[in-house]
């Protein structure tokens, strides 16, 4: 133990040096040139801004980026840029001043020494018969706004303008980054410098629309331009903001009569963002199965991701073997570290800190070697899982080549790279360091696989180890197209598609069974509690449980053609056999238990069947006696609540045979017949359901006013609700209706007014008689049962008549 953890202290010490070194490395690498009195202009070979820049500004020095914002952020005096850059950047803080300088409009170049085609717009060019050329990626985004903002207007997508495009190409007349065709999509200012040069070019501005760009400086800080600034710009061949220039080189101000100058920036840069992607995806059909611009870049990376962690999970739960589990532990997080360190990388501003980040890349590609070396030493191996001596060795060597790979700068023994140079990231060479370690990663991979190769020779999926091998020869294959620059390589991200290929890899070698995930199940079937038994094809015991498992040929015959179901060799007894690759798989269950739970089950069962007969016939007593018991309960109910209007009935009825006024008595005890029925028909709706139709009760209303007119008492019946009452508020409605009916009928109004309508929750009965409505007063049990529903009677005076109100609160559905 004791000489264990000095080793460990040794190893930790020797770390903390090695990261003492790398840093102090980085602190002595050569400086780039400073970039406070920089003024960076577009990379643009067919523009003359940068002369005029140079003159403008002696005290700065004029350089060429295509990266103009990220620049300045890194301290540069000033950047050119587009109007659509700079404003957002003003409002954001991202810089302080803006030096708007010339204009860039987006036109069509005709060369007519090489093509006599009529162009007047953009919709001429696919019958032209020309190829066209257009311009390269330093601002394809903006030329393809043009474009699409002439066929579509204001609200432009780049999907016409991509259709377009892509027509051109389908044809063989689309030339990307190309000024030397009869048709050429550019800015005036690169169409005039190109006539300068001696063509002949027709500059067309397009009938359907295009934009115009304002360029300028973008700056943090206040500059001072000497000279004649605009007299300069013109003698460069451009054109000033108020639209002067040389009109030799240029059409005439009323040919720019469709150009316009965009005020929608939001919506333009918007658009801008897929413009890369679109061109790539659709126009020239590039890009198609890997990312094609930063924001794909940034979404691919953590799905990708994902798909490790995802992985690693599923590895974890189907690995036993502790070796196994490391090193798809091992391979998952350098696959992750690995891609937030780019990830990380592609966000940062600083150069030399980006440039260090790359170097640690090859940190993870020859990490990844060795966990394959280990996994392959370790599969078949119990214990003690140290590492082999040989495998240090190989480890002790990869960190040679990545402290060989971080200390680059000094010798440049890896990359060949001229920090000079302001795009040194994208021109750059290869070390003999970089091939040894390139040729160290490989060797280490297939070394790897050719021992886990061995490791199956018994293997009895032996068509399945072609997957592997397909795998591991794709990755060669693509790691060659990658250095030699091969399109379809190169353009692709190479983290990435070699953290991929590590894991289909990785997977293919565990489906085959080059990675076992079954090492213990030795001692699993050993110490199983369940019988059973896997027999090669000669039907020798390969794996067998302790606990004894008896047949014979006969019976293993059966049970083999009877799978899945089992077979009996006793009454106490399963066995189930099925094939499998190189022999058969046999488990067999002791059921004694289970026999003996059914016997008790069945017991149980005819014990609850006569118990279930009995309570059924009792249930059916007291269903019975429940039955009777509610007829009666209900008829007692129904004759209370009629009783008092029986009796008046009854009353009525031997009055009428002796009174003078027997036709309008008549029609009163109509009345009441009438209102005694419906009163019994909502009774028992009430007991039936909660809610009622309205319509159903405005019958009911309709049919007591109708009968009320024979005694020439007029009712008017408006109602405003249409949806569903509840039944016991349609009882006391009605009944209230009856009693006004009633009063009226026996008195002396003639005429009356009623409304029923729902609002802020409550259902109302609204009436305006003839006659004084004071004298109106309901029985005592209708208001008592009306004030128990939460209902309220209400007297209403509207200066020339009474009326009288009833209203219950509703809500929900009921609420007209």
């Amino acid at each position: 133990m004791g000489r264990r953890g000095g080793r460990r202290k040794a190893g930790a010490i020797a770390f903390a040096l090695l990261c003492l070194i790398l840093f102090s490395l980085i602190g002595c690498t050569s400086q780039e040139q400073g970039v406070g009195s920089v003024v960076f202009v577009f990379d643009d070979k067919h523009n003359s801004y940068d002369n005029v820049a140079a003159q403008m500004l002696p005290a700065y020095t004029i350089s060429k980026i295509n990266h103009p914002i990220p620049t300045l952020n890194e301290g540069a005096a000033a950047v050119e840029v587009f109007n659509n850059q700079a404003l957002p950047a003003l409002e954001y803080g991202v810089a302080v001043y803006w030096y708007p300088q010339y204009l860039a409009t987006v036109i069509i170049a005709v060369d007519r020494d090489m093509t006599d085609a009529i162009v007047t717009g953009w919709s001429d060019l696919p019958n032209a018969g020309e190829t066209v050329g257009f311009v390269g990626l330093l601002s394809v985004e903006m030329v393809f706004a043009a474009v699409a903002y002439g066929l579509d207007g204001e609200s432009f997508s780049l999907r016409g303008a991509a259709e377009l495009l892509a027509g051109l190409r389908a044809k063989g007349l689309f030339a990307f980054d190309s000024y030397d065709q009869p048709i050429v999509i550019c800015y005036d200012y690169q169409a005039a410098a190109m006539i300068r040069e001696g063509r002949n070019l027709e500059v067309v501005v397009p009938r359907e629309g295009t934009l115009t760009y304002e360029r300028g400086l973008l700056s943090n800080v206040p500059l001072s331009f000497t000279g004649d600034v605009d007299s300069l710009l013109i003698s460069a061949g451009l054109r000033l903001l108020d639209g002067h220039c040389d009109s030799i080189l240029y059409p005439s101000a009323a040919a720019y009569e469709n150009a316009h100058t965009i005020k929608d920036y939001e919506h333009l840069n918007s658009v801008c963002q897929d413009g890369v992607r679109t061109l790539r995806r659709t126009v020239l059909l590039s890009r198609l199965y890997s990312s094609a611009d930063g924001k794909e870049h940034q979404l691919f990376a953590l799905l990708y991701m994902v798909l490790i962690v995802v992985w690693l999970s599923t590895v974890m739960h189907r690995a036993i073997q502790k070796s196994v589990r490391q090193s798809a532990l091992l391979t998952a997080v350098i696959l992750v570290v690995w891609l937030t360190l780019r990830m990380v990388k592609y966000q940062i501003e600083d150069p030399t800190l980006g440039r260090y980040l790359w170097y640690s890349y090859y940190l993870f590609q020859l990490a990844l070697p060795i966990v394959a070396l280990y996994l392959a030493w370790g599969i078949d191996r119990h214990g003690d899982m140290s590492p082999p001596k040989w495998l240090r060795a190989i480890a002790a060597v990869s960190g040679a080549l990545v402290l060989l790979t971080f200390t680059n700068d000094l010798h440049s023994f890896v990359l060949q790279i001229d920090l000079s140079n302001l795009n040194w990231s994208e021109e750059y060479g290869y070390g003999f360091a970089f091939w040894i370690i390139q040729t160290t990663c490989f060797l280490s991979f297939a070394a790897a696989v050719v021992v886990m190769l061995a490791k199956s020779v018994r293997n009895p999926h032996k068509k399945g180890l072609v997957f592997p091998i397909v795998f591991i020869a794709l990755l060669t294959l693509y790691g060659i197209g990658y250095l030699t620059r091969v399109p379809i390589a190169w353009e692709s991200d190479f983290t990435m598609v070699a953290g991929v290929f590590a894991l289909l890899l990785f997977e293919s070698a565990v489906r085959t069974g080059m990675i076992p995930v079954n090492t213990k199940y030795t001692v699993f079937f050993t110490h199983s509690p369940l019988a059973m038994r896997i027999t090669d094809s000669a039907g020798k015991s390969v794996l067998s449980s302790a606990s004894e498992i008896i047949y014979d040929d006969g019976t293993l015959a059966r049970a083999l053609a009877s799978y899945p179901l089992p077979v009996h060799p006793d009454e106490n007894t399963l066995l189930y056999a099925t094939g499998i690759a190189g022999g058969n798989a046999l488990w067999q269950e002791d059921i004694t238990g289970l026999n003996q739970l059914h016997a008790e089950i069945e017991e149980s069962i005819r014990s609850l069947t006569a118990a279930n007969s009995f309570l059924a016939e009792e249930e059916k007593i007291k269903r019975a006696i429940a039955e009777e018991t509610e007829k009666t309960r209900l008829m007692t109910e129904f004759e209370a609540e009629v009783f008092g209007h029986t009796t008046r009935l009854s009353s009525m009825i031997e009055q009428i045979g002796g009174t003078a006024s027997q036709p309008r008595d008549a029609i009163i005890l109509s009345l009441l017949i009438c209102y005694v029925k419906r009163q019994s028909n909502l009774f028992f709706r009430e007991r039936e359901a909660d809610t009622i139709p309205f319509d159903d009760l405005a019958v009911y209303l309709d049919e007591l006013a109708e009968i009320a007119s024979y005694t020439d008492v007029k009712i008017i019946l408006t109602s405003e609700i249409k949806k569903p009452i509840s039944v016991r508020n349609a009882r006391l409605l009605y009944s209230f209706y009856y009693n006004i009916v009633d009063w009226a009928a026996t008195g002396s109004c003639l005429s009356m007014f009623a409304h029923l309508r729902a609002e802020n929750g409550s259902v109302s009965m609204r009436l305006l008689p003839s006659a004084d409505a004071r004298t109106f007063s309901p029985d005592t049990e209708l208001s008592r049962a009306i004030a128990s529903a939460g209902g309220a009677i209400t007297l209403t005076d509207y200066d020339d008549a009474l009326g009288i109100s009833l209203s219950f609160p509703e809500g929900g559905e009921e609420d007209g």
